[in-house]
């Protein structure tokens, strides 16, 4: 009695807590389960689904299906129909299993179209979505974050119990009926597997017996939905369709439930129920020490997972008994009982995705080894006996490993998550395919049984578990996230745009010459490189090509090596460019400055008729790249054949020709335009104590001398301070310079992520063994006798940024030390020298690159500060294409032809993961000299690399992929150009006057269905735009009651005089825009206009308010495209 009470006053008080808080938790939920309250309330705007009946969705699918476009996006194409070389099929729960790979209890086996999508491109064991008692959940959004390895903090259905039985049915026949449509019998192949959760007392509530009883048998159920698509598939009373749906079910627990409490379950499941059962079981079984060295020591993740995640889940003391017990109550029961391994892994919010009150739950290629080696702890405590399910991480590749391993079936979330979505499951059964082919077997059975190679599962799974430890795909390696997420704005329409392209400086046509590469056609990619890079030598070596950084390979398997193409193209073309120099238009151009910013600009001025010359200080051409960028590098002849190209366009270079005052003015006096393209050359001075003291040389008089062939260093114990292209240039010559028994060390005073250098630079100053101390800044240099001996430093820490740019670094007081060194070389900067113009004169224009005196550019270095060959070779290309337009001139490029591929064609290029060659290196122990340490590729490797190119200029539907209910629909127009009219209302009546052009330039566009759409967030993670598809993109509502419930959005009305209006609200407001007798007409609150039907020009206008303001039709426009866009999914 004094228990109930005392559990009555605690759950009024914790209903009244969680009721202020504004998010609804897992870790809230944990403590509520026990007591059973409802949770509490929230508004939620347009997150909620709306459910389609099966008639809707079958015609969906069959009108889908006579296009290209197949299901929701997925082409026909691209479904697994074919039939499989080898035998895939197994037994389980007494029922054949085609293929032992399927989709986890997750958002892809929620709603009807998902499994259906699932099941079109492969999966045949679909773990349905959990369900639980509590079917009312409100999950904060976003929910779900697959950047690179996985979180989320969504865990059970959104539906209501009886709606989630619906769609489950909706899908079971719906994949027989498509199944006998597409002449297979993958259907009877096909397993469904219940997921509940998450406590006895939940399990016995009235809703989910009867949803068990339901999955369990439904002849009535069925015979109605059958009744309802007869009239569309007449066929279906042909169908034989299982009224059980599933006789297996995998219990989810929740973290922290006791194991009392998890056998509690299992056992009602299997004595009560008589369900074959799995139960699902926590990564944490390894223990913090074990699953914390192989997460952060052995895979570099930053996860945190917290000791209480440890406290609370299930241990492996008490895991092994209770598996016992429930093994030998399944056996008397003659049900199958196994595991499920395993769930995602607690840890801490370390993301700014989620909202700070959040726990996140890992998943994807960090979990892999975890779960793997979960496997491995328990299979060898019961002599490989047990039946294990396995999800953590898996993927194509390491499907057939883990099959090997006997974990069978294999489920998939997390990579389906990721760009391509559910047809990545195409090519697990190719890889299947062809590791059956290795292992010369023609049977699942007989590759899972090891016939050929004599090891038995175990033996395969305790290797794995030890392969997958140092295996550098489940380890995270990189400096950047990989993200290929922009600053572009993402619009309604034309949001295709290559990231390569809008990351590279130059904007290079990356798509069109890797295209041509790819067809053999190097000469029309050598055309297309020199339309916007007129130095491909030297970009081809040393370009930071940030371009790969935002490669959408990137979210599959590894970036193009799009500067090694460019490199081959350059040396393996077999003409020099067609372009030439267009008449000459007699206008002189003057550059200071012969480095890659003034050479670009020379090469585009000559091809634009220009008379070019130009004044450089030194005896060579090429600035920074020819004095300082070492031999190993960039050779010599890759330098003179950019310089050569130039020259042979007619310009002129003036050497040792330093520019003073008297010289520039009479420059300025005797040509039509000037160049100030001078460079940084000055080293920046470390200021601190000690700087003058002997043995302390700048940077740039280092490389220099270095490149002249002398041997500028005077020590053994060398330093270089600073984390710029510089500074590791310095740190890998000085490594060549220094002798056998001497060191090399690198300071910086942030972190290698946050390091200025390319990141290949990076890398190879670590792999050459230099030494690179983050978090150290030099407070002074310590000496004896005015020779240098060391340096004072003191340790930093990083002050997290509020403007979201580099953290900023701060001295940890009292954490001085010093380190001996007898050479230092501060690369911390260089600076621009002016000493012959005014430098308040030197400001430029933004946009024009302008300075404060008329006919005077500047750009590169000089306009930036020390940066990067491209930014310069881009510069001048651009201030070369300002100064042509001053004259009114185009500079002239060469035509190639054009590519083009098909719908289906482009879909496939986003279905299969290919990893790149590495490039071919020089061996470790053969970098003490300055030969070329990276070679060029093969004819065969640069035709593979470049044939991995996606063609993102062409399509992006990434959103469209990632989706995992498929809200994001793809759709095609024809491009339009319309004359808008604008019209204003006079006291006389109206004026009708031209207003701008309404363009739509793509070809494929992407819309939302608000319906199928829960605002998970995952297509903004991959999104390339700054936006976010599911709130930028026009969203449609496929019934009249979701789009009544909605604040904005379209729907299109069909009426049954065939008459279609297309309706859009927004903020209470409502426009209209239907076709009728070849006009459309247009009508809002405030004025009705009828335009004409072939160029949509306005014919009519009518006020129905008194209104002198002006109307434009933009948004006439708009829906006139979207009008017949969504017609199919009505």
């Amino acid at each position: 009695m004094l228990f109930s009470m005392l559990k009555k006053q605690l759950k009024e008080k914790l209903l009244k807590f969680f009721g202020r808080l504004i998010q609804t938790t897992k870790f809230i939920y944990i403590f509520m389960k026990y007591f059973y309250i409802e949770p509490p309330k929230f508004n939620h705007m347009n997150d909620k689904f709306s459910l389609l009946p099966i008639e809707r969705l079958l015609q969906l699918f069959l009108s889908e299906d006579t296009k290209h476009y197949g299901f929701l996006g997925i082409p026909k194409e691209l479904y697994a129909k074919s039939a499989n070389r080898k035998n895939f099929s197994s037994q389980l729960f007494g029922q054949i299993l085609e293929c032992p790979l399927g989709v986890a209890a997750g958002p892809h086996s929620q709603l009807s179209q998902n499994i259906i999508s699932a099941w079109l491109c492969g999966a045949r064991y679909i773990e349905l979505k959990t369900i639980q008692t509590l079917d009312e959940l409100i999950i904060e959004k976003p929910c779900i974050d697959m950047q690179d390895e996985g979180y989320n903090c969504e865990w059970s259905q959104e539906l209501k119990i009886e709606e989630t039985f619906n769609q489950y049915l909706d899908a079971w026949i719906l994949i027989h009926v498509l199944d006998h449509k597409m002449g297979n019998q993958y259907a009877k192949g096909t397993i469904f597997n219940m997921s509940v959760g998450y406590n006895l007392e939940g399990i016995l509530k009235d809703n989910v017996q009867w949803f068990l009883n339901k999955m369990q048998h439904c002849p009535e159920e069925l015979k109605t939905k059958i009744a309802a698509i007869r009239s569309i598939y007449p066929e279906v009373d042909k169908l034989e369709i299982p009224s059980q749906l599933s006789n297996s079910i995998t219990l989810s627990t929740m973290h922290g439930c006791p194991p009392d409490e998890i056998e509690s379950i299992t056992s009602y499941l299997i004595e009560n129920k008589g369900l074959n059962t799995y139960v699902k079981l926590n990564p944490t079984l390894l223990g913090p020490n074990e699953l914390r060295k192989i997460l952060t020591e052995n895979g570099k993740y930053k996860t945190d997972v917290p000791d209480i995640a440890f406290e609370h889940d299930l241990k492996y003391a008490d895991a092994v008994p209770m598996i016992k017990r429930l093994m030998e109550l399944a056996d008397k029961k003659g049900v199958a009982f196994g595991l499920k391994l395993t769930n995602t892994l607690e840890s801490k919010n370390h993301k700014s995705v989620f909202s700070e009150a959040e726990m996140m739950y890992m998943s994807g290629r960090a979990l892999h080894p975890i779960s793997v080696n979960v496997a491995r702890k328990l299979q060898n405590e019961f002599n490989g006996s047990l039946s294990v399910s396995f999800a953590g991480g898996a993927d194509a590749f390491n499907f057939p490993d883990l099959l090997a391993c006997g974990l069978t079936p294999v489920t998939v979330s997390s990579d389906l998550l990721k760009p391509g979505g559910y047809t990545r499951l195409l090519q697990y059964r190719t890889e299947l395919e062809k590791r059956m082919d290795e292992a010369g077997v023609e049977s699942l059975s007989d590759f899972i049984a090891n016939k050929t190679s004599g090891k038995t599962a175990l033996e395969h799974l305790n290797a794995y578990a030890d392969k997958v430890l140092i295996d550098k795909r489940y380890q995270r390696s990189y400096f950047v996230d990989p993200s290929i997420k922009g600053t572009r704005k993402l619009n309604f329409f034309d949001c295709i745009a290559a990231p390569c392209k809008e990351n590279c400086a130059a904007s290079q046509d990356i798509p069109e010459y890797l295209y041509h590469t790819a067809q053999h056609n190097f000469n029309a990619a050598w055309e297309t490189i020199l339309k916007t890079n007129s130095q491909p030598g030297i970009t081809g070596n040393i370009c930071d090509h940030l371009c790969q950084l935002r490669c959408t390979r990137i979210n599959y398997d590894d970036s193009l090596q799009i500067r090694e193409i460019k490199r081959f193209v350059e040396e393996n073309h077999q003409k020099e460019s067609l372009l030439k120099p267009i008449q000459s238009n007699s206008k002189k151009v003057a550059i200071i400055g012969a480095g890659p910013s003034g050479l670009s600009a020379a090469y585009y001025l000559c091809l634009a008729g220009f008379s070019v010359e130009l004044f450089e200080e030194k005896q060579q051409a090429g600035g920074m790249v020819s004095g300082a960028v070492p031999s190993f590098r960039l050779s010599n002849n890759k330098i003179q054949n950019d310089i050569d190209r130039v020259l042979k366009l007619g310009a002129k270079i003036n050497y040792n020709s330093k520019v003073d005052r008297i010289l520039f003015e009479a420059l300025y006096a005797s040509f039509d335009y000037l160049y100030l393209s001078i460079g940084a050359p000055k080293a920046s001075i470390l200021d601190i104590p000690g700087i003058d003291s002997e043995g302390i040389i700048d940077p740039l008089t280092f490389l220099f001398n270095a490149k002249l062939g002398e041997n500028p260093v005077k020590g053994k114990n060398i330093a270089i301070i600073g984390g710029g292209n510089t500074a590791m240039d310095a740190a890998r010559v000085a490594y060549r310079l220094v002798g056998e028994s001497g060191s090399v060390t690198v300071i910086y005073r942030r972190t290698k992520e946050q390091m200025p250098a390319d990141l290949g630079e990076i890398r190879a100053v670590q792999e050459e063994g230099i030494t690179l101390m983050e978090l150290t800044a030099p407070k002074r240099f310590l000496h004896n006798s005015g020779k240098v001996v060391g340096i004072e430093c003191v340790k930093m820490s990083l002050k997290p940024s509020i403007s979201g740019k580099r953290p900023s670094p701060e001295l940890i007081p009292g954490s001085e030390f010093v380190l001996d060194f007898d050479f230092i070389i501060p690369a911390v900067g260089q600076e621009v020298v002016l000493d012959f113009i005014d430098p308040e004169l030197f400001k430029p224009h933004p946009n024009t690159y302008e300075i404060r005196m008329k006919r005077v550019f500047t750009g590169g270095d000089a306009m930036r500060g020390a940066a990067t060959a491209i930014k310069a070779i881009a510069d001048g290309r651009k201030i070369a294409e300002h100064i042509a337009r001053l004259e009114n001139i185009t500079i002239p490029t060469s035509p190639v032809n054009p590519k083009k591929h098909s719908y289906v064609e482009l879909m496939q290029q986003r279905v299969f993961r290919e990893f790149s060659r590495p490039v071919k290196e020089s061996p470790l122990n053969e970098r003490k000299s300055f030969k070329p340490v990276s070679f060029s590729l093969s004819e065969s490797d640069a035709v593979s690399e470049a044939s991995r190119c996606m063609n993102c200029d062409e399509i992006c539907n990434i959103c469209v992929t990632v989706c995992p209910n498929r809200a994001n629909y793809s759709y095609e127009i024809v491009p339009v150009n319309i004359q808008l009219y604008k019209v204003a209302g006079k006291e006389n009546g109206v004026s009708i006057e031209p207003d701008k052009i309404f363009s739509i330039k793509q070809k494929y566009q992407v819309l939302n269905v608000g319906d199928f759409c829960n605002e998970c967030g995952n297509c903004d993670t991959f999104c390339p735009t700054s936006g976010a598809p599911y709130k930028h993109k026009p969203r449609f509502y496929l019934s009249i009651q979701s789009f009544n419930e909605a604040s904005e959005g379209y729907f299109l009305s069909k009426l049954p005089n065939q008459k279609q209006i297309l309706i859009y609200k927004e903020k209470g407001g409502i426009r209209t825009l239907e076709y009728w007798n070849g006009e459309w007409v247009y009508e809002t609150d405030h004025v009705k206009a009828v335009f004409k039907g072939d160029d949509f020009k306005l014919l009519s206008t009518n006020f129905k308010v008194p209104c002198a303001q002006q109307v434009h039709f933009d948004m006439a426009a708009e829906m006139k495209v979207l009008y017949h866009a969504a017609e199919s999914l009505y």
